[in-house]
């Protein structure tokens, strides 16, 4: 965490600008969330009449009273709730920054995550992640997987650093590349009548319970399940909607119905399900920073594309 680092805030009133410390708004934030001086003096470990110091030294200098206090509890100033709103997110961003500019520090012995749909964890992953692991034998990967909806703001954020994607994005600070198209399949329980079909038709489809992932209008894979279901023409009937995968080949399995996913979840093999390639591809990009400063990133970056 940064410590006793300034913050200076233009006073409209005095032309003056008051000196904060990193501290104090952390005192602030913790105590605006609490409400309580004892948990706050825990969670911060400092003792109360340090916390109770910095709170007041931080009012003087604002010349606002943050916090109406009793006895029995502590209460956010209408002031107080104001400064909590427009701090908390600025702080959350400056502590970002911190790490990451500690992670560029540590060069190759740092670490990357990366987020990923479930259908590359089959083929593209796993070579990917070996590949690292050969030669950059320090670092850290850290896999997660996070709604599409999230996925810029969180590079924003420095909270990913690579991000495999079926939806492109392009602006000021992010850039992507195509890696590959990816074909669609139909997913079915195993003994669904649909397997013993010489091909799929609107007459097979059109009576089915679909589970699809989460989708947004206007989006890439949004649009491509449209055009499917346009082709065939069938208004789905949707009983179920999944981010990830894993649920959705469970829910397939138990017979809850039918979906339409990337052919590259076939090569996990999963148990119960059975799958049929459609003539349809959707594409697999690759996100991440712009002008990337970290040479972990950059190096990992040299590797895919």
């Amino acid at each position: 965490m940064l410590k006793n680092a300034k913050f200076g805030f233009i006073d409209a009133e005095t032309a003056s600008i008051p000196d904060m410390t990193t501290q104090q708004i952390g005192y602030f934030l913790q105590l605006s969330e609490e409400l309580h001086y004892w948990r706050t003096s825990y969670k911060m470990n400092a003792t109360q009449s340090v916390i109770s110091r910095q709170i007041k030294s931080l009012e003087e200098e604002l010349q606002v009273q943050l916090f109406v206090r009793s006895n029995r509890k502590v209460e956010l100033t209408p002031a107080g709730k104001f400064l909590q709103q427009q701090w908390k997110p600025l702080f959350e961003r400056v502590h970002s920054a911190a790490r990451y500019a500690r992670k560029i520090h540590q060069g190759e012995g740092g670490s990357v995550i990366i987020n990923h749909p479930g259908s590359i964890s089959f083929d593209i992953l796993p070579v990917l992640l070996s590949r690292i692991a050969s030669l950059y034998s320090d670092v850290k990967v850290e896999l997660i997987q996070i709604k599409h909806s999230l996925e810029i703001e969180m590079l924003r954020s420095y909270e990913v650093d690579l991000c495999y994607s079926r939806h492109l994005y392009e602006d000021d600070l992010i850039t992507s590349t195509l890696i590959r198209q990816d074909h669609l399949a139909l997913v079915v329980p195993e003994a669904h009548p649909i397997t013993r079909k010489a091909e799929i038709s609107s007459r097979t489809l059109q009576n089915e319970r679909f589970i699809l992932s989460t989708l947004t209008d206007g989006e890439a894979y949004q649009l491509k399940i449209d055009e499917i279901f346009a082709t065939y023409a069938i208004k789905p009937n949707i009983r179920f909607e999944s981010d990830f995968g894993s649920v959705i080949l469970s829910l397939v399995a138990k017979k809850l119905g039918i979906s339409i996913m990337p052919f590259s979840y076939s090569q996990a093999k999963p148990p119960g399900v059975r799958f049929i390639k459609l003539p349809f591809e959707v594409p697999l990009y690759l996100l991440w920073r712009k002008d990337e400063e970290n040479a972990v990133i950059r190096n990992v970056l040299d590797l895919i594309i």
